[in-house]
């Protein structure tokens, strides 16, 4: 009866070995994915990392994994949050650019219209100067409408 007591004794010890190289297992794996820096499998820049692609890189099966790590899980939809939430933040990011890009056009449209008006506005003031100032010209050439001024007459 003692050897049973001493083997059952002996069983929960190595069961609790098993347990916490586990769950040390899984916390390194959990530090690689966080940082990017996984060996078993590869991460997609965009998505969140499965609870089968854990399992794959720490060594540990799902059951396990589902059965005794449920803490460890949550630290993993951590970090899913974090990674989906970088990936939103610059989805946003890159709308926003896009948007003020959109505005920006608009302006530059808007000015643009305004300049090929005051454009038309001054070339048809230029020619009316033009004109008057061939007017002004052709009077001036004929000398019949020329009158000497003397200094003499002051």
């Amino acid at each position: 009866m003692a050897a049973n007591k001493k083997a059952i004794s002996a069983l929960n010890r190595h069961k609790a070995e098993l347990e916490e190289e586990n769950h040390n297992n899984i916390v390194q794996a959990l530090v690689r994915i966080k940082n990017g820096t996984t060996e078993k499998i590869q991460l997609k820049r965009l998505g969140k990392v499965t609870v089968k692609e854990l399992a794959l890189e720490s060594g540990v099966s799902r059951a396990s994994l589902y059965g005794n790590h449920k803490s460890l899980l949550d630290e993993l939809d951590k970090i899913n949050k974090k990674r989906t939430i970088g990936v939103a933040d610059k989805r946003k990011e890159r709308e926003k650019k896009a948007e003020n890009d959109k505005e920006l056009i608009r302006e530059l449209l808007q000015a643009k219209e305004l300049l090929a008006q005051e454009n038309y506005r001054l070339n048809e003031e230029t020619k009316t100067i033009k004109r008057q100032v061939n007017a002004l010209l052709a009077q001036l050439g004929s000398r019949s409408n020329i009158i000497p001024i003397n200094k003499d007459q002051d």
